[in-house]
């Protein structure tokens, strides 16, 4: 396990960044040491199992917190993270819950909802201990009562994220009434800013449940932004790509939808893994200077 004195990340870089192709090296070296494509695929694989869970649980805890437009906002939101292709199959199966009638955030469907959506945070969990090599030492029912509650926290943290949007939207108007052209700047500021902060207590809230993870490298670290930064663009040129070829559905039919969903989950769980690998190389690099 690291020693426990903390150590400043983005100093730890900058120190790094001394001799690049050294980090370069080391990084590389980790990356296949650790096999992270591997675990990536599963990690994809468990996303895809917790995805329309985490529906059902948010859903369910909209009957005690009462959120008119979360509905929608969750397909808006859909819509304009995940690859158009894909968007089609997670549309359906979404609406297809909207349909039903749902019970209480405590009845037994929601907890078994929140069983399964919590195998996806258990897969993030494992992939942190894998990057940073470190055994977990608590029994697999401990880990997954936290895996459940930080489940629970990013359905919580989802419905803020809305909240906010409806009060940024108040925000704009009201800019946009006093400054006329700057509510367009306004709203794109207030957008990226909820969304990368709701991606930053997140990921903080995951590494700190983590025994892996070392002090101090639980905020917005350089493994961090390598993730956020990564996944963004790599989803923005696989949706054009998609969109541009249109060959996953005249190839494999009624199953590109799902393919296309699991490879764009796949990059996520990469970028995640190799962001963590970042922050333990750099980490490793520290300490082997003292």
């Amino acid at each position: 396990m690291f020693p426990r004195a903390a150590v400043q990340p983005w100093r730890a870089l900058a120190a790094a960044l001394r001799d690049p192709m050294h980090l370069g090296r080391d990084l590389a070296r980790r990356i296949g040491d650790d096999d992270i494509m591997t675990h990536a695929a599963a990690m994809a694989y468990y996303f895809i199992f917790s995805l329309f869970p985490l529906v059902v649980v948010v859903l369910a805890l909209t009957s005690v917190l009462p959120l008119p437009g979360l509905e929608t906002w969750l397909l808006g939101n859909a819509a304009s993270l995940i690859p158009s292709e894909a968007y089609k199959l997670v549309e359906g199966i979404i609406r297809a819950l909207l349909s039903r009638p749902r019970g209480g955030a405590l009845s037994i469907g929601a907890l078994l909802a929140l069983w399964s959506a919590s195998s996806g945070v258990l897969a993030v969990m494992h992939g942190l201990a894998r990057a940073y090599r470190v055994p977990d030492p608590d029994p697999w029912w401990k880990r997954r009562l936290e895996a459940m509650g930080l489940t629970l926290v990013l359905s919580l943290l989802m419905m803020v994220t809305f909240v906010l949007s409806i009060f940024g939207g108040s925000l704009v108007a009201l800019v946009h009434h006093w400054f006329g052209p700057a509510a367009g700047v306004a709203a794109i500021v207030i957008r990226w800013a909820t969304l990368l902060g709701a991606v930053t207590v997140l990921l903080w809230a995951l590494a700190a449940s983590s025994p892996a993870t070392p002090r101090g490298w639980r905020g917005l670290t350089p493994g961090t932004a390598v993730f956020v930064v990564g996944f963004a663009g790599a989803s923005e040129v696989f949706s054009r790509y998609v969109v541009a070829m249109s060959s996953y559905d005249a190839t494999y039919g009624s199953l590109g939808a799902g393919i296309i969903l699991l490879l764009w989950m796949y990059m996520l769980a990469v970028f995640l893994l190799i962001g963590a690998e970042l922050n333990a190389c750099l980490v490793a690099g520290v300490h082997d200077r003292r």
